[in-house]
């Protein structure tokens, strides 16, 4: 692939800033339907979150573990991030493994692999809880029936009214506000029964009292109807391959180029000015960065109207995350079996959550690389990360901070997996600042604006900035955080970008002769 650091021309008609896969999808869309895509990046790789790197001879991922959407044939007729891939003729670049199960969980006195397939999920749930069957199907239905009305709703798109349309999406209406918390008291009794079902909140940011159910729904349903996945290569390989697909339809992407301000003449964006000076026009431009570093350093607030700015400043984003990166030749049984365990010091989730409030705490997910990817080290060794969530600030300073964590991750760690610390040739620590450095969210929040009920779907920052020709794209948009919440990010924004009616017009494009 050919990056640049400046661009070779001067003119485009679409530009994106920050190159995190919400851009980067959007940009390989518009580029297949033969605009001219220029997308701007400062960091050395594109990728965002999903990026990978290096040390010596491992490989990470700097922060995704698994991402749902990636078969050629689903329960909605063809995964997202497949239908993306294929749309713009990049589904040979990725090789995405089937994961399952897909996690495991372990609290103080009980583990459970919970596997995908509806009735299969529900039935290992059951196998624990075997007096909240009838719940547990209930429970699952409703998520399922959630799934089918969100893919429903994006078909009418900027039609779509929840009040207009209630009769036809009952669910969505009735939980549009609801936390997951809010679902599972509605179907189970069991305080065992709830926690087991909410284990995979860290993927969304909030604990089960906090998060919203039709996104905790919708992305659990993801990988139990469409199957979990892992990239062999890295995530990396999937950032790559949008970004490829760009540069192959004749746009171009710069690596260690930052945008130092967007172009707004007589309320219409103009293009953007790089750090170097040159500056480039387009009549469209997405911002794929955090949206208030957006308003405020790249268009300014006096351009944009009060109101817009002030309600930006009442969004709350998500919290961060501390990672410790592991490579060495672990004991036959010191690592889990599952790709991905998450690991509770008890059975209560807003405990758990609040000793992610307090920088302290009791609980991580510990996610195994090498069992679905061998190559990501030697012959004999694994690759192991550690991640649990952590406010965006603390009082006192990281580089204080960050080896005192790692020895407390470790230290956590080790209570379920005794020995870790043995077989490790290689530790390093990913701080919120870390992730800040890296992708210039802010805080290092990894999620965008947080998932909460007020937070998700419409109630997040819209596509549309009130400047005519600028559009917000990836988690600080519409509809969320997350892999798969992106991705939809950027098709969305590709599709009205255009002019099209909805997502299904835009497949429709491409797979006629301007897609190919």
């Amino acid at each position: 692939m050919r990056f640049h650091a400046e661009s070779s021309r001067d003119a485009y008609d679409v530009i994106v800033v920050g190159a995190g896969i919400g851009g980067l999808t959007a940009a390989a869309l518009l580029a297949r339907t033969g605009r001219d895509v220029l997308v701007v990046e400062r960091h050395d790789r594109v990728g965002g979150y999903a990026h990978s790197f290096r040390r010596g001879r491992y490989l990470f991922d700097a922060a995704v573990h698994l991402v749902g959407g990636c078969a050629p044939v689903s329960f909605e007729g063809g995964g997202l991030l497949h239908r993306v891939l294929s749309s713009v003729g990049a589904d040979r670049e990725c090789d995405f493994a089937r994961v399952d199960p897909f996690y495991s969980v372990g609290f103080p006195d009980a583990t459970l692999d919970v596997s995908t397939g509806l009735d299969e999920f529900v039935r290992v749930h059951a196998e624990l809880v075997p007096d909240e069957r009838k719940g547990l199907k209930q429970f699952a239905q409703e998520c399922l029936n959630i799934r089918q009305e969100v893919y429903r709703a994006s078909e009418l798109a900027a039609s779509f009214s929840v009040g207009a349309d209630s009769g036809r999406f009952p669910t969505l209406l009735h939980y549009r506000r609801a936390t997951l918390g809010h679902a599972l008291d509605a179907h189970l009794d069991s305080p065992r029964a709830k926690a087991l079902l909410g284990a995979l909140w860290p993927y969304l940011g909030l604990p089960p009292s906090r998060v919203s159910f039709l996104y905790f729904a919708t992305m659990l349903m993801s990988y139990v109807v469409d199957g979990a996945f892992y990239c062999r290569g890295s995530f990396q390989r999937f950032a790559d391959a949008l970004a490829g697909s760009v540069v192959d339809c004749g746009g171009e992407v710069l690596l260690r180029s930052s945008v130092r301000r967007i172009v707004v003449e007589a309320g219409c964006a103009r293009g953007v000015m790089l750090e170097n000076g040159q500056q480039i026009s387009a009549p469209l431009v997405f911002s794929n960065i955090d949206a208030v570093q957006t308003a405020q350093e790249l268009v300014g607030t006096e351009v944009l109207p009060s109101a817009y700015c002030e309600s930006l400043r009442a969004l709350e984003p998500s919290h961060s995350a501390f990672v410790v990166y592991m490579a060495g030749r672990f004991g036959a049984d010191t690592l889990p079996r599952s790709h991905e365990t998450f690991l509770y010091s008890d059975w209560d989730h807003d405990a758990a959550y609040a000793s992610t409030l307090a920088a302290d705490p009791s609980w991580l997910s510990v996610t195994v690389p090498s069992h679905i990817d061998p190559a990501a080290a030697p012959a004999g060794e694994d690759i192991v990360t550690l991640t649990t969530l952590m406010p965006r600030r603390l009082a006192r300073p990281w580089r204080d901070e960050k080896q005192p964590m790692v020895e407390r991750m470790l230290d956590l760690a080790e209570r379920s997996l005794p020995g870790l610390r043995d077989g490790a040739v290689f530790t390093e620590g990913g701080s919120p600042r870390t992730m800040e450095r890296y992708t210039r969210n802010s805080g290092g929040a990894i999620y965008g604006w947080e998932t909460s009920p007020a937070q998700v779907g419409l109630g997040r920052s819209g596509f549309d900035m009130p400047v005519e020709g600028l559009h917000l794209v990836g988690h600080w948009a519409q509809p969320g955080g997350g892999v798969y919440g992106v991705v939809s990010s950027g098709v969305q924004a590709a599709w009205r970008a255009l002019g099209l009616a909805s997502e299904e017009d835009l497949w429709r494009l491409l797979a006629g002769p301007v897609g190919e």
